[in-house]
């Protein structure tokens, strides 16, 4: 992959659960023991072996303080975090997420704790897909449910239809601030 691929989160959470996750410390890379399996299935230059000291923890007290650094960096494309609580759901969209697998697994570390407070029946996901660059390239697809998450090879259909129309929402958001 040589562009950045775009993010696209969807949690389902009451106003209690979404202040929770964000007042939590958050997840650890090394508290998933899947990061390996999903390294394996990509296609990367440099070998494809997850370094030891990727799996450090973040330097961020609080889930609060990851998502106030990722809404001050011009680099995601927009403001990334809505929270609805009439509808419960928390969208978060970047962009230009990354090109990178290992920034990747930095992003998706602290969104996959997530699942300890989402609603356990819920149909909450987390894909990372070419979305700018017009391909099909799916990065990376997160399901949760049971308090846990997990990597999935291919992404539901309504759940990339929901992530493109969302990222599409945020490009042409852009596209108006800019024009």
């Amino acid at each position: 992959m040589s562009e950045p691929a775009s993010l696209y989160a969807r949690f389902t959470l009451s106003h209690e659960q979404y202040q929770a996750f964000m007042s939590s410390a958050p997840a650890r890379p090394a508290g998933f023991d899947d990061w390996q399996p999903w390294f394996d299935r990509q296609r990367m230059s440099g070998g494809s072996r997850v370094p030891p000291e990727i799996l450090a923890d973040l330097d961020a007290a609080s889930v609060a303080e990851v998502v106030k650094a990722w809404r001050e960096d011009a680099w995601t494309g927009t403001p990334p975090v809505e929270y609805d609580e009439i509808r419960r759901t928390l969208r978060i969209a970047m962009l230009q997420a990354s090109e990178n697998y290992h920034e990747m697994l930095r992003l998706l570390t602290p969104l996959r704790g997530a699942a300890r407070f989402n609603d356990p029946d819920a149909d909450d996901f987390v894909v990372i897909l070419d979305f700018l660059w017009g391909e099909e390239e799916i990065n990376a697809c997160l399901r949760f449910g049971d308090g846990a998450s997990r990597f999935e090879e291919s992404c539901a259909p309504e759940h990339l239809e929901e992530a493109r129309a969302y990222l599409q929402e945020a490009w042409d958001y852009l596209q108006n601030r800019a024009g």
